[in-house]
C-alpha cells in the first residue's frame, strides 16, 4: 500500500469512524402542501417494525395554540428504516361549528406484554383567541397499521395543583411532552407532561391503558421532559430548562415526593430531548450547545445519568449543523435509531447509530 493510499484511507477512518448513517429524510417542508414538519417521534412496535410520526403544519411553524391546521402525519418501517410507507394522518385538522382542533406534540408508549403502541397527541381547541389545551390518546394493536379513534383522557390526568381546563392566558398552558414514555418493569406505562413556567409532573396507566390517572405530585422547575426508570426502580425526569443545562428530577416513591439538581455538565439550548434505558446503560440525545440548536449528540452513561460520555454526532462527519427536537428507538438489530429535526426545520431525518459506538 503506497503512502497516499494510507493517508486517503485514514482521512476516511477519522471522517466515518462514529459510523453514524446518513440522513434518510422522512418529511420535507413543502411536501403534500404543509408548510412545515415539527416535533417527531419514534418507536418500535412489539413486531420490530418502526413507526415514526410528527406534526403536520399546514400554513406556517407556528405552535399548536396560533389556531392553525395541524394533523399527525405517520411513516412505518418493516425493514429497520431502510424503507418507509408513504405519509399518512392519524389525525387531522376538523373545524365544526366554529371550532377549530388542531393536534400537535405526538408521543409514543409501546406496551410490549400487551403487544400494543399508545400514541399522544395535544389537542387545541380554539372557540376564540384563547384557547384550552387537550389530551387525546389512540392504540394500535396491529403495530402502527391501524389505530382507534382518538380518545380524550384530558380529565383523566388532570393534577389538582395545575390550572387543567384554563385557557392559556389564565395559566393553562399544559401539555403532554413529544417523543416517548416508557414502560418501567413492573409494567406500569409513564409518561410526562409539563405546565409551562413552572413545572413537571407524570402521569401513566397501571392496567395496560384501559384507565389513565396522575402519578404522585408535580416538581417545581422544568419544562419539556422525558422520564427513566433508574437501576434501583427509581424515575428520573430529565428536563428541558434555563442556563445551558437540564434540570434533573428524582423519586424514589413513585412521584410523591422528588430530589432536584441542576446538571450543568449536559449541555442544553433549551430544547427538546430524549433519554432512554438501553440495557445498563442510559442514552441521551439532544443539542450538545448551550446556546445553539445544533451539534446534535447521542451520549451514554454508565452511573444513572451521574455522569456522561463526550458521545457521538449524529450529523454527517460530525459537523455543526442545526438539528433540534430528536427522538430515539432500539432497532431490531441492536443499534440505535434517532428520529430529528434538521437545520432550519426543513426536513424531518433518521438516521442509524451502531451499537459498537454508543457503547464504547
Amino acid at each position: 500500500m503506497n503512502r497516499l493510499t494510507v493517508v486517503c484511507a485514514a482521512v476516511l477512518a477519522t471522517a466515518f469512524a462514529h459510523g453514524v448513517s446518513s440522513p434518510d429524510v422522512l418529511w420535507k417542508k413543502g411536501d403534500g402542501g404543509v408548510a412545515v414538519y415539527r416535533i417527531p417521534a419514534i418507536c418500535t412496535a412489539p413486531n420490530g417494525d418502526l413507526v415514526a410520526v410528527c406534526d403536520a403544519r399546514k400554513n406556517h411553524g407556528g405552535d399548536l395554540n396560533t389556531s392553525q391546521p395541524i394533523n399527525i402525519s405517520v411513516r412505518r418501517s418493516t425493514d429497520g428504516g431502510k424503507s418507509w410507507t408513504e405519509p399518512e394522518n392519524t389525525w387531522t385538522w376538523k373545524w365544526n361549528d366554529g371550532e377549530h382542533w388542531a393536534g400537535s406534540d405526538p408521543s409514543f408508549i409501546v406496551d410490549k406484554e400487551e403487544k400494543k403502541i399508545f400514541l399522544f397527541y395535544n389537542v387545541w381547541e380554539s372557540k376564540n383567541d384563547y384557547g384550552v389545551f387537550q389530551f387525546w390518546m389512540q392504540e394500535s394493536s396491529d403495530n402502527g397499521k391501524t389505530w382507534s379513534k382518538p380518545r380524550d383522557i384530558s380529565k383523566d390526568i388532570a393534577f389538582a395543583d395545575w390550572p387543567f381546563g384554563k385557557t392559556q392566558n389564565k395559566g393553562g398552558f399544559i401539555f403532554i411532552t413529544s417523543g416517548s414514555g416508557i414502560q418501567t418493569k413492573d409494567g406500569t406505562l409513564l409518561h410526562t407532561i409539563v405546565h409551562v413556567g413552572d413545572g413537571n409532573a407524570l402521569f401513566g396507566s397501571t392496567d395496560h391503558g384501559k384507565t389513565w390517572k396522575p402519578m404522585g405530585r408535580p416538581v417545581k422547575n422544568g419544562d419539556e421532559c422525558k422520564v427513566v426508570e433508574l437501576s434501583d426502580g427509581s424515575w428520573m425526569i430529565n428536563s428541558r430548562w434555563r442556563g445551558g443545562g437540564r434540570q434533573i428530577h428524582v423519586t424514589k416513591d413513585r412521584g410523591q415526593t422528588w430530589e432536584s439538581r441542576y446538571d450543568s455538565s449536559l449541555a442544553d439550548p433549551e430544547c427538546n430531548a430524549q433519554i432512554m434505558r438501553y440495557g445498563k446503560v442510559l442514552l441521551f440525545s439532544n443539542c450538545k450547545s448551550p446556546t445553539r440548536r445544533a451539534l446534535l449528540h447521542l451520549r451514554a452513561s454508565l452511573d444513572d445519568g451521574k455522569t456522561w460520555n463526550e458521545g457521538v454526532s449524529l450529523t454527517p462527519q460530525g459537523g455543526p449543523e442545526g438539528a433540534a427536537y430528536s427522538d430515539m428507538t432500539v432497532l431490531p438489530n441492536g443499534d440505535i435509531g434517532v428520529l430529528y429535526e434538521g437545520p432550519g426545520y426543513a426536513t424531518i431525518n433518521f438516521v442509524t447509530v451502531p451499537r459498537t459506538e454508543v457503547l464504547k
